[in-house]
């Protein structure tokens, strides 16, 4: 614990010294005797006696919520001796925002007496931040000497990009062998009527149809479509990004790789995700609970990490980027080493599909823009739409996602069946 002066000393100082100097110039006793209670308040603050004992306890109501979500602090004060006034404060990140009570408060205490001080903030962006380090000022009864301490009882609070419910999605093209939502072309075990044949030894009794049997005046079985699942793998663009968190290029991808993730994961398809970046990360593709908890985990640390090295999507494992896999790329296409990846897994065989971020509109959305600044949108804007357009001429699925709209009706513009991509 750090023990100093207070800036009230200098003028005490000061106050003294020129009653003294009066008082023998003047020859005034009075001035004398009005410096001697004064030389008793420094001289009391000079000596260091025992700093006050006390106790200091930080809890947080939640370590994991979701962007908006509010976290309420709570930290309790009980002080064994008497504390003529103490200060606290706990330090605030720009990407938390305080909503109710203050983050610096000021107590006075008597011994064996206890204070509860609470405020909430509201998590505005993804990613992580720690909480419970509180700065103390501990004053005297004069107020000249102040005692600074700093307690730490750091809490990591983990803030998960939030997950909007999605009906429609890209629909694969190829299905694996496992159960899930989507009718196969195979005939076997399912929900789907297929085909009605003649019975024929081996078939169960329960797939007789009793209608047409009763008609035609022979067996006839009911054929099912099989229901499959797919492999879904996200790839995210972290090479570059604009605008400001949490509003910024990648913080819309990230949201939008969330929704897709707890969208596919409800159909009982295999997710996966890609970081296509400065390095190259992968979470393997996987179903369940626990692999919707993997790619969030993965997503809210995701950042723009600078290089000049292009990553080879060929060094990827096969069990992290499946044969058959949907790929669904998300970028603003702002690096041209993302497009040559896209171009290159679509010559392989993939089935890619597009889901672009409008980078202007993010700019837009940032800052107010001056009549030049808005031109050079505009032009920015025509060169986007062009590049997207070329995609689209290589057979490339793509859409188009500004801020302004909701990403449902962007992802429903894909409900036709899509031809297989041809590479440029």
């Amino acid at each position: 614990m750090n023990s100093r002066f207070t800036s009230n000393m200098l003028p005490l100082l000061t106050l003294i010294g020129a009653a003294l100097f009066l008082g023998y110039l003047a020859g005034r006793v009075e001035l004398i005797l009005v410096a001697v209670p004064l030389s008793l308040a420094f001289f009391s603050a000079a000596r260091r006696g025992a700093p006050p004992e006390y106790t200091l306890a930080h809890r947080v109501s939640a370590t994991r919520v979701f962007e908006g979500d509010r976290v309420q602090v709570t930290v309790t004060l009980a002080a064994r001796s008497r504390i003529p006034m103490i200060e606290l404060l706990e330090p605030l990140l720009p990407t938390v925002t305080l909503v109710a009570g203050c983050n610096r408060i000021v107590f006075t205490l008597r011994p064996g007496q206890d204070v509860r001080w609470t405020y909430e903030v509201e998590c505005g962006g993804r990613g992580r931040f720690t909480l419970g380090t509180v700065h103390v000022r501990l004053y005297d009864a004069s107020m000249l000497r102040v005692r600074e301490a700093q307690h730490g009882d750091p809490v990591s609070v983990c803030v998960y990009p939030r997950i909007a419910p999605l009906r429609r999605l890209p629909q694969p093209r190829r299905t694996q062998t496992s159960v899930g939502n989507y009718v196969s072309p195979t005939l076997g075990e399912g929900l789907e009527l297929g085909d009605i044949r003649p019975f024929a030894p081996g078939d169960r009794v329960r797939h007789v149809n009793w209608r047409a049997s009763l008609r035609l005046g022979r067996l006839y079985v009911t054929q099912h479509h099989q229901e499959r699942n797919a492999d879904v793998v996200l790839m995210l663009d972290s090479l570059g990004q604009v605008g400001a968190s949490p509003a910024s290029s990648l913080d819309l991808c990230v949201r939008a790789a969330a929704c897709l993730a707890g969208a596919y994961l409800a159909r009982k398809d295999r997710v996966g995700l890609i970081e296509y970046g400065g390095a190259l990360r992968w979470v393997r593709p996987g179903t369940g609970r626990v692999q919707l908890e993997r790619l969030i985990g993965a997503l809210v640390t995701a950042e723009v990490i600078f290089s000049y090295v292009t990553r080879d999507l060929a060094l990827v494992p096969p069990r992290v980027l499946p044969p058959q896999a949907l790929v669904i790329g998300l970028s603003p296409l702002l690096d041209p080493r993302f497009i040559k990846a896209l171009g290159d897994l679509v010559a392989r065989g993939f089935d890619v599909v597009l889901l672009s971020v409008s980078p202007t509109e993010v700019t837009r959305a940032t800052r107010p823009l001056s009549p030049v600044e808005d031109l050079a949108c505009r032009v920015w804007s025509l060169e986007w739409e062009a590049q997207l357009l070329e995609l689209r001429r290589h057979g490339l699925p793509v859409l188009e996602w500004r801020p302004d709209q909701p990403l449902e009706l962007v992802l429903s513009g894909l409900g036709r069946p899509r031809r297989r991509g041809v590479a440029a």
